[in-house]
């Protein structure tokens, strides 16, 4: 189980507004035989922590559940050189706030009222990462 009191660190200023703003984020799993896994998401930045989610039995998911650690890059679209990237665990995995989730970021990201992607029967997980390790550039 995820460890919920894990330490936060601090997101820079300088560049917190990629994590403000909607933008991709590519977040980065280790799959159970080692590899690692690459995919573009949605996401929100609240109170200091990342919030991501995904159907639940994906590849993502998965992933997450056998190694709740992931990293995660965001890219300043009108300067390629900046970014942030963020490693850290995942403190939460909410599969009762999953649809509600999707929701709150089809709207966030397409200002839909809802995720029509999918099934409205679908069921999502919400996953919640506590950043740990911080890299920016640019």
């Amino acid at each position: 189980m995820p460890d919920s009191a894990a330490h936060v660190a601090a997101i820079p200023e300088s560049h917190r507004d990629l994590l403000e703003r909607p933008l991709i984020m590519i977040l980065a799993t280790t799959l159970p035989d080692g590899t690692p896994q690459a995919t573009p998401v949605w996401f929100h930045f609240e109170e200091g922590y990342i919030y991501l989610n995904t159907a639940v039995g994906r590849l993502k998911d998965r992933a997450i559940r056998a190694n709740p650690y992931v990293a995660l890059v965001v890219v300043d679209p009108e300067n390629i050189y900046r970014y942030i990237q963020v490693r850290g665990p995942v403190v939460e995995i909410n599969e009762e706030q999953g649809r509600a989730h999707i929701d709150y970021l089809a709207w966030r990201y397409t200002g839909a009222e809802r995720y029509t992607s999918n099934p409205p029967d679908q069921r999502r997980v919400r996953f919640k990462i506590a950043p740990e390790k911080i890299h920016v550039m640019g």
